[in-house]
């Protein structure tokens, strides 16, 4: 099932988009032109657009539009394709008037063909939010021991947007009366083996159309986290690589250099203005400089933009709205300035520019012995952003351990292709100034 959701978001969000927006530049050109464009024209403005749709559909993607969880809320769903949208403008602009050649200066038909677009596919995807909240729903039961699923029985319920609704659990003796039902599913626990009468009768209903999942599966798959509190061994034995991705690696070296050149030529640039502004916030050096644990456990030393008062500890947990942060230190943190000094890290190659969030040394040995397989975050370099810096902002014990979740989902995972999206969307995060 989960499977399947993703072939139809690309049925019913990705392809409508694109005809979409095809559309869209016919009702535009009716529009600006009354009807009267001649065919060249008309072959103009359509090479012209869809070089620029493909920019397009690539913002459309940093904002999440092609993902289910963007129809969770009205209110989120028409602000992402506002944001878009301004994204899409601007864009739009520098590529017409940066190619004085080009014989489109669109103007005002740039402003129709915008807001044409932007009420076409606030209405498609209205049409779909409607669609699935009324036909996507699909009925599960968890069948369990021990009661061990109630955790995922609990993100199932806070996340129903997703299309799942837990209608019960299941025992011994409740599963011999169920009847088949194409429209719902079973989550199974992991010792269901030890059952062998119980797995008998489930085969049969599997035969009879009944869906059945492994609840680490269906949980990794909806929320794309790992389910912490029901991790063992064989788990990582199962799930986790331990022998290094040779090629994946040195593209991603590359790139970390690349990008490392460019920050660093930043960092340079606009080292003097930043400088100045945080000695007149408060009185302290520029660099904060900290041991942070890398790759295998060894420590480096990381370097960023001082973004708290010097007076004030800072080797502890820094929370949102921390009042240690100076007022120069939150626009520096929102804006993700206070980073760019990691350039020197990525060009020394302690860290990399995607992986878990390098922590302070004596709080990953407090982590060490609170919570489990907590040093297998470890096992790749930390990154400059990452699947759980873009999920959760940690300042507990708790949020910790919900971070090691998107951790070890992205270790799991990791691949140039989810590596870009993760850059991708915090991009996105930077340019509409979420967390931190």
């Amino acid at each position: 099932m989960l499977d399947s959701r993703k072939i139809i978001a690309f049925w019913l969000v990705f392809m409508p988009v694109i005809a979409i927006l095809y559309f869209s530049l016919w009702m535009s050109i009716q529009l600006r032109y009354n009807g009267n464009l001649s065919p060249e024209g008309v072959v103009v403005h359509v090479k012209a657009f869809s070089i620029l749709y493909l920019l397009w559909l690539l913002v459309f993607f940093i904002h999440g539009l092609f993902e289910f969880g963007v129809l969770r809320r009205y209110v989120s769903l028409v602000l992402t394709l506002v944001s878009a949208m301004a994204v899409n403008t601007i864009i739009s602009v520098a590529y017409f008037y940066s190619l004085p050649d080009l014989i489109l200066t669109p103007r005002r038909f740039l402003l129709i063909h915008v807001f044409v677009t932007f009420v076409l596919v606030l209405g498609w995807f209205l049409m779909v939010k409607y669609f699935l909240k009324n036909r996507m729903t699909e009925f599960l039961y968890l069948f369990s021991f021990d009661n061990e699923l109630e955790e995922l029985e609990k993100e199932i319920n806070n996340n129903s947007y997703l299309g799942f609704k837990v209608l019960g659990h299941l025992n011994s003796e409740a599963i011999k009366t169920l009847a088949p039902n194409r429209d719902v599913g079973i989550i199974l626990p992991d010792n269901l083996a030890a059952k062998p009468e119980i797995v008998a009768k489930f085969y049969e209903l599997r035969k009879q159309g009944i869906s059945f999942y492994n609840h680490k599966n269906f949980y990794e798959g909806l929320l794309r986290k790992v389910y912490l509190s029901q991790l063992n061994e064989v788990w990582f034995l199962e799930n986790i690589n331990y022998k290094e991705k040779r090629f994946y690696n040195l593209a991603m070296r590359a790139i970390d250099l690349l990008f490392g050149l460019f920050a660093f030529l930043l960092f340079v640039i606009t080292y003097p203005v930043i400088a100045l502004l945080i000695k007149t916030s408060s009185r302290g050096p520029v660099l904060f400089v900290q041991d942070r644990v890398g790759k295998q456990g060894k420590i480096f030393k990381i370097y960023k933009y001082r973004t708290m008062s010097s007076s004030a500890p800072n080797n502890t947990w820094t929370a949102v709205n921390d009042p240690r942060i100076t007022w120069v230190g939150r626009f520096l943190r929102k804006s993700r300035i206070d980073e760019l000094p990691q350039s020197i890290n990525l060009l020394l190659g302690s860290i990399s520019l995607v992986g878990p969030r390098p922590e302070q040394t004596h709080i990953v040995e407090e982590m060490r012995k609170r919570i489990p397989f907590y040093d297998e975050r470890h096992l790749v370099k930390p990154g400059i952003t990452g699947w759980a810096q873009l999920n959760i902002y940690a300042a507990s014990l708790e949020e910790t351990k919900l971070k090691l979740q998107y951790d070890l989902y992205y270790i799991k995972h990791r691949s140039l292709l989810f590596d870009t999206e993760i850059i991708l969307k915090t991009f996105y995060y930077i340019f509409t100034w979420k967390g931190r």
